[in-house]
């Protein structure tokens, strides 16, 4: 029962690629019913344990453990997932992509992410970081004779190669000071033996950070991140910038609150100014977009320094339970927020053909129904009250406010500055679709536009989004369980 989630991914992989193998072009789309509902299905165990929870459930020797952190992070990775598959149900539809791999890699990818979730010991978090982000690769390319998808492909590949060997070289350094691989017993001997701000263990946090920061795109690991963005299918983008950024966030909680927890300040103020320069870079380069997918590209590296900002701070104070809560508060009310950004993307994009934001002047009035999912979704990702993003930036405020240390009010400081920079560029494109005129005569039909499965994903966003902001105590509550049990 304890990996029942995993088990029915596994089964849902296994029926997906054998489904591929065995049916006729024309009943191909049956492999997206089996992956949507296998998605589904995966979630109701996590339903029962979290409404029966009483301890951690701790197996295979310490290495895998079930706790609450555990459950409401797979619970998002599983929600997401099966977000994603209904984003792409008209794209893979068309002749021009096969579908069977697509899903397969997917719920791969998945099952790469539930697993770093529990995962207590370096073999298990690296298989697990390698399998959710390496079926990433392939499906960043799925566009094959798209030149910008081979090029963000590439890209992705190759320094997604290179955060491997240092996540690798980072791990193996513990291990050979240790000879341990469950996280409890390496951060004994390492205080034990007083190797916590050892130049070893300390080299082995840097090459981990910086392993993790190419899968979690901040600076000065970000520069994949436009291409592969901009070239892969939106659905993967989506996924991308939600699901595969979560898994690195939760891989670098994970490693920094289970092992580095008394590796000193330095380490600490070093995430501190990662955190304020990538809000910077990330929020700067937005501002200069034409692409609304770059755009949201260079916003998801800016939201990646809000994210970690808390993280950082905690690894000054010591107070990780708040600094969990605040990132993982966040990481949940990010991941509906942007989901939706990217949808509105999609539905614009299918309208208009052209990739230039200042090209969908009035689309809006033809099409209202993405003209409102816009206007959500946007300013929720600036923080406006009452949708969720205001809900999302206030935990990190407070979070960093609270220390009372300088290096969280700096931090607070940048992350407002940021926050206004953030407004221009995420109000932008809600006032060129609303307010400016169309460059040509649109003919369009809202119900042409918008089939049923996107539909589906904007309305759950929705409801989700405003429910964090009008409610932020549903969401509050979950990141404060995620906290206490994670490091209880």
């Amino acid at each position: 029962m304890a990996i029942s989630s995993e088990l029915i991914v596994v089964l849902t992989i296994i029926g997906a690629i054998i489904l591929d193998i065995l049916l006729p072009r024309r009943l191909k789309f049956i492999i997206a019913l089996v992956s949507i509902l296998g998605s589904l299905t995966a979630f109701l165990p996590i339903i029962f344990q979290f409404a029966n929870y009483s301890s951690p459930e701790i197996m295979f020797e310490g290495s895998y453990v079930i706790d609450k952190f555990s459950l409401i992070l797979k619970g998002l990775f599983i929600l997401v997932t099966y977000l994603t598959f209904l984003l792409s149900v008209n794209f893979v539809e068309s002749d021009e992509y096969y579908q069977g791999e697509y899903y397969f890699l997917l719920l791969c990818s998945l099952l790469g992410a539930l697993v770093v979730t529990s995962s207590r010991d370096l073999l298990t978090m690296f298989i697990g970081i390698e399998l959710a982000s390496t079926p990433m690769f392939l499906l960043s390319g799925w566009k094959k004779g798209d030149q910008k998808s081979n090029e963000g492909s590439i890209k992705f590949f190759l320094l997604g190669v290179l955060s491997a060997s240092l996540i690798l070289y980072g791990f193996s350094l513990l291990y050979g000071v240790t000879g341990k691989l469950v996280f409890s017993e390496i951060a004994n001997i390492l205080i034990q033996q007083d190797l916590a701000q050892s130049p070893v263990a300390l080299l082995s946090a840097i090459l981990i950070l910086a392993g993790i920061g190419f899968k979690i795109s901040i600076v000065p690991f970000h520069s994949w991140a436009p291409d592969t963005y901009e070239g892969a299918p939106l659905p993967v983008t989506a996924y991308l910038s939600v699901s595969s950024k979560a898994t690195g966030f939760v891989a670098l909680i994970i490693l920094l609150s289970k092992i580095f927890f008394d590796s000193g300040q330095g380490l600490g103020i070093v995430l501190v100014f990662i955190s304020g320069i990538t809000m910077f870079v990330g929020n700067l380069s937005a501002l200069q977009q034409t692409n609304p997918v770059r755009l949201l590209a260079y916003s998801s590296i800016a939201q990646a320094g809000f994210i970690l900002s808390p993280i950082a701070v905690a690894n000054i104070t010591g107070n990780f339970e708040d600094g969990v809560y605040a990132s993982v508060t966040y990481l949940i009310i990010y991941a509906f927020m942007n989901i939706g950004a990217f949808l509105v993307i999609n539905i614009l994009q299918r309208s208009i053909d052209s990739e230039d934001m200042y090209d969908w002047g009035g689309l809006a009035k033809e099409m209202p129904l993405a003209g409102i999912f816009a206007v959500i979704f946007f300013f929720s990702l600036a923080g406006i009250p009452p949708l969720g993003g205001w809900f999302a930036k206030f935990v990190v405020f407070r979070s960093l406010l609270s220390t009372g240390e300088i290096f969280g009010l700096s931090l607070a400081i940048v992350g407002a500055v940021n926050a206004v920079i953030g407004l221009v560029y995420y109000s932008r494109i809600s006032k060129i679709i609303w307010m400016d005129s169309p460059k040509e005569e649109i003919q369009s039909d809202e119900e042409s536009f918008i089939p049923s499965p996107l539909k589906v994903v904007g309305f759950v966003s929705l409801v989700l989004t405003i429910v964090s902001g009008i409610f932020p105590g549903i969401f509050s509550n979950l990141g404060e369980a995620s906290s206490i049990f994670f490091n209880s």
